[in-house]
């Protein structure tokens, strides 16, 4: 019975970070001075998006133990190390990847810079605060 309430706890934990990150993907395009600005904008409200949605569900990704047995105390600390606790848990790498979105961002304004953009340009274009 309880290995059935742990199962099920992981399974919610495992679909809610596959719901953080099924948009993930990784690619190339090309930027040029007629698509920096829009270039920029795009990836940093997928940023701003990633950001709120992990921002508001890692806090449903910790496995509560279903019983006070060793195995599901045991089973549950294990799978919030792998999801939560690690350095390479799930919240880790989603926040990495949110920041990595956000430097290219940085990278991609200074690319704006260099093709003659004001700072002005750039911030109405891209919504920066």
């Amino acid at each position: 019975m309880y290995l059935d309430d742990v199962g099920r706890g992981v399974n919610a934990a495992i679909q809610q970070v596959e719901k953080l990150t099924q948009n993930v993907g990784s690619g190339t395009f090309t930027v040029n001075k007629d698509n920096v600005l829009a270039a920029g904008k795009i990836i940093e409200s997928q940023a701003d998006a990633l950001f709120d949605m992990w921002r508001h569900g890692v806090r449903e990704l910790r496995i509560v133990p279903p019983g006070n047995d060793d195995v599901s105390i045991l089973l549950a600390k294990a799978w919030n190390d792998r999801l939560l606790e690690n350095d390479d848990s799930y919240r880790e790498r989603v926040k990495d990847y949110v920041a990595g979105l956000r430097k290219l961002v940085v990278q991609l304004g200074d690319t704006a810079k260099a093709y003659g953009y004001t700072e002005d340009q750039i911030s109405a274009a891209f919504g920066n605060k």
